[in-house]
């Protein structure tokens, strides 16, 4: 089974080269294929945080948000939590778990969690169509305020969950081909 997480570096020299062709490329001038830049080994490897597949990860500033279906989102770093990310070398193991954000009833695969533009709501929704919000515009992680969302109509796991820019508007899709839309309300 394969739960490990992988980093690869995008800011080396040769990738550098190949996103700039690749804004000037045209097939259609050329009969050759796209140099293709091949990375075989990632610059970051980790088993330590989960235990099962890993199904969904997103960044959060210089921070991983990764899940598996162990009812929990977490956050974490690769390498201690003083060592700044260029410092992190490919044999380095330590990792360094920020916060773990549980929810419940979404122990089965392939469900996703979302984060807005700015990086202040996260959404994760379960088996069962509730959906959890988490207020991540804080200094500290375990501060961070869960809000359920749930409807009686919603019953079926919620799949992906999609946040707008703002983080006002979300989206939630469900295996029942039902598409929910929540508004955030200011008091």
């Amino acid at each position: 089974m394969d739960h490990s997480l992988k980093v690869w570096r995008l800011d080396t020299d040769g990738l550098r080269t190949a996103m700039q062709d690749s804004y000037t490329y045209n097939p259609s001038k050329t009969d050759r294929a796209f140099k293709t830049v091949h990375q075989h080994f990632p610059d970051f490897s980790t088993r330590e945080i989960h235990r099962n597949y890993v199904d969904c990860v997103r960044w959060l500033g210089n921070f991983v948000l990764s899940k598996s279906c162990d009812n929990r989102i977490v956050c974490w770093k690769p390498g201690r939590l003083d060592q700044p990310l260029d410092a992190v070398r490919r044999t380095d193991n330590n990792v360094s778990v920020l916060h773990r954000f549980e929810y419940n009833q979404c122990d089965i695969w392939y469900m996703r969690f979302s984060i807005d533009l700015w990086q202040k709501v996260l959404a994760m929704g379960n088996q069962y169509g509730k959906t959890f919000v988490w207020d991540i515009d804080i200094d500290d992680p375990a501060n961070a305020r869960c809000t359920i969302l749930k409807h009686n109509k919603c019953v079926s796991a919620v799949r992906q969950t999609s946040l707008s820019k703002n983080g006002k508007t979300l989206i939630c899709v469900c295996d029942d081909s039902t598409v929910w839309r929540w508004e955030k309300v200011t008091r």
